[in-house]
């Protein structure tokens, strides 16, 4: 094949590949206007009159995260105003919620060995919460203890976004609840009023978690500790007349094989010694 041939058959290759990725970039946006768009833009006037109105009534909702070295005493946060960006508003594909937490008294610890410095330096990084800390060295000129001053503020942020790859609605939530971000991926008809309710009730820090709990009945629950107790029984009972034959023949199998392979060891030295001896 020519280099002319050659640089043609990839010209083919590459206009089938672009003609493939447009198509799937067709095919994702399609997606969004149909069924993506109408959910965001709903999910759009909801924060948008909630922030509009959490902003004028201010609502009090003491806040406070286990901030200290032992990861449960509490520090108190006083919340500001919370801030809603976002990057269109007739085809939303990013909503941002962002709201700041300062620290209503100022939080002073002393830590004394090198591990539980590291582990609280990564637990308030977890966080992103801006602090200062000050080494202390021994006469080794090594890390005796560290002082760390709590600077804040501590950063609370929501961010709703359409996945139109995943043909879904992924909704993240920043240091709510505990430190970093959880992602959750919803399908656009179950962002219903049940699910923007629980996401404004967490943005007020009146519960932790996004999605809706899942209600098992009494005839679900019944039937699964059945299916638990027999299987229980099962594995208490002890085994079959079947299963007994059944293992005496894998032994029976096994026993024959390695009778055979000990002949044919023995029957492979004899000839080996025979042949050795003729020589």
């Amino acid at each position: 094949m020519g280099i002319l041939d050659e640089l043609k058959q990839q010209a083919s290759s590459l206009r089938a590949a672009e003609a493939d990725e447009a198509a799937r970039l067709a095919e994702q946006e399609a997606y969004y206007r149909q069924v993506l768009r109408p959910a965001m833009l709903k999910v759009l006037s909801y924060l948008d009159e909630l922030v509009k109105h959490i902003n004028y009534v201010q609502p009090e909702r003491p806040v406070s995260y286990p901030l200290a070295p032992d990861r449960e005493t509490s520090v108190a946060l006083e919340q500001g105003q919370y801030k809603l960006l976002i990057d269109s508003s007739d085809s939303p594909r990013q909503i941002d919620i962002r709201v700041s937490a300062k620290l209503t008294q100022p939080a002073l610890y002393v830590i004394g060995d090198l591990a539980s410095i590291r582990h609280y330096t990564e637990y308030l990084d977890s966080y992103g919460l801006a602090y200062h800390r000050q080494d202390a060295l021994n006469n080794a000129h090594k890390i005796d203890k560290a002082t760390f001053t709590l600077e804040g503020p501590l950063q609370h942020a929501v961010r709703v976004q359409a996945d139109a790859g995943q043909h879904c609605i992924e909704i993240l939530l920043r240091n709510f609840g505990r430190p970093g971000v959880q992602r959750h991926r919803f399908q656009p008809d179950k962002l219903n009023d049940a699910l923007l309710d629980r996401l404004g009730r967490v943005l007020l820090h009146d519960i932790d978690s996004l999605p809706v709990p899942n209600k098992v009945s009494e005839k679900t629950r019944q039937q699964l500790r059945q299916a638990l107790a027999a299987k229980k029984q099962q594995e208490a009972e002890p085994p079959s007349e079947e299963f007994e034959r059944e293992a005496a023949k894998v032994r029976d199998r096994l026993r024959q094989s390695w009778a055979k392979k000990m002949q044919d060891a023995k029957a492979f030295y004899r000839k080996k010694h025979s042949h050795d001896e003729q020589n």
